[in-house]
């Protein structure tokens, strides 16, 4: 049996699109995807969705070891 979703809100970084947070009407809640499409689970509030899509950005840490790479 299908959920009933609707898109809520896109999370953005500047002009970089972080990740993208869905209602999920039947379930009651919140889903997380990362911009890669992978869910990162489901939360009661979009405030506690955004957080884990903010957390979620696997560029930060390659970006810190090339950083630490040049030196």
């Amino acid at each position: 049996m299908p959920v009933a979703s609707e898109p809520f809100a896109s999370v953005y970084e500047e002009r970089n699109r972080l990740g993208v947070i869905v209602a999920r009407s039947g379930r009651g809640g919140f889903e997380a995807y990362a911009a890669d499409d992978h869910c990162l689970g489901l939360f009661l509030t979009p405030r506690e969705a955004a957080a884990a899509i903010t957390m979620t950005r696997p560029w930060v840490g390659r970006t810190e070891l090339s950083q630490l790479a040049n030196c």
